[in-house]
């Protein structure tokens, strides 16, 4: 375990700092192309030094926190990401606790003991919340809440559709961002007891008396608790795909938010269209925070996995043996 844990830990680093560069290079060489499509745009950034000094620079503000200002505002960079960061880690978290809980309450009320199988009801459930993406369910949020605005004008209905606040602002970004992964982890922990229902262990508990309550509460949830946490992990990486639309259409304050504003350019050609299109600092740090909370969950979702199923360390061992 340890082992394992030490050469996830070394790998961490290297690969959060190519990243860094990456995205740092992308948009200090792509800009000014972007810029130079129309005389009017050629004046506005600033002129720039080769891309390594540059970067060096730019790390050096990194380190000692000090990247500058945002463009166009008075407020310090590294506030502004910080601010976006609790505010996407706020969103996330609630969005996540809420589908695995769901989740995990919906697979569990799904399976039939008596015959083995899934209830007809979440597969269809299952397959209308997966095949919707989280932007395209907030769309019909905000469709569904304007159209009763308008036909129905004093019906007194009042919900954001936008902005940030810890009250009924982020229950649709909330809303939108769970479906998805809550009916996956629902149809992943209602196939994975219904595959246990048969084996050895529950058919000689039931045979002398335990209760199907007794049985899945002290075995079956114990063992499916390994492949439930690996899925919990992916639909913490799908969470951070959406979390970017989502958060553009509700205009919540985020790192998706942000990250939206850096990559989408502007409509008409003669403008760069938000002030942080393609700034390299912002967008170098950013996709750093976002490397670093996919590495860190898929991080603790392995060393959980491996404290909750012994197995798996001594195919850890077997494999430094091997070596």
């Amino acid at each position: 375990m340890i082992r394992f844990i030490i050469r996830r830990l070394v790998i961490i680093p290297p690969a959060l700092l190519l990243l860094n560069f990456l995205g740092f290079s992308y948009a200090y060489l792509v800009r000014p192309q972007r810029a130079a499509r129309t005389p009017y745009l050629r004046a506005i950034l600033p002129d720039t030094g080769p891309l390594l000094p540059t970067y060096v620079d730019y790390l050096k503000g990194l380190l000692e926190l000090d990247l500058g200002m945002m463009p166009t505002t008075e407020e310090r960079l590294v506030d502004a990401l910080t601010n976006a960061t609790v505010a996407s880690f706020g969103l996330l978290g609630l969005a996540l606790g809420l589908s695995v809980v769901i989740g995990l309450v919906l697979g569990i009320v799904a399976v039939r003991v008596e015959p083995h199988r899934v209830s007809r009801w979440l597969p269809l459930v299952s397959t209308i919340g997966l095949a919707m993406p989280s932007f395209y369910i907030g769309s019909l949020f905000v469709l569904g809440a304007f159209s009763l605005i308008m036909f129905r004008p004093n019906s007194g209905f009042f919900l954001p559709m936008g902005g940030f606040g810890w009250d009924l602002h982020i229950l649709l970004p909330t809303v939108s961002l769970m479906l998805r992964p809550m009916v996956h982890l629902a149809q992943v922990t209602s196939g994975l007891l219904v595959g246990e229902l048969g084996k050895q262990y529950v058919v000689t508990a039931r045979s002398v008396g335990n209760p199907w309550s007794v049985v899945r509460k002290r075995h079956t949830l114990r063992n499916i608790l390994a492949p439930v946490i690996l899925s919990i992990s992916r639909s913490m990486r799908l969470l951070v795909g959406d979390l970017i639309l989502v958060e553009w259409l509700f205009r919540w304050p985020g790192l998706g938010n942000l990250l939206a504003h850096t990559l989408i350019p502007s409509i008409s050609s003669i403008d760069l269209g938000s002030p942080l299109f393609l700034d390299p600092p912002v967008l170098a740090t950013l996709l750093i925070i976002i490397g670093a909370l996919f590495l860190v969950a898929d991080l603790t979702a392995s060393i959980l996995v491996r404290v909750i199923d012994p197995r798996l360390q001594d195919l850890d061992q077997g494999e430094v043996t091997n070596v």
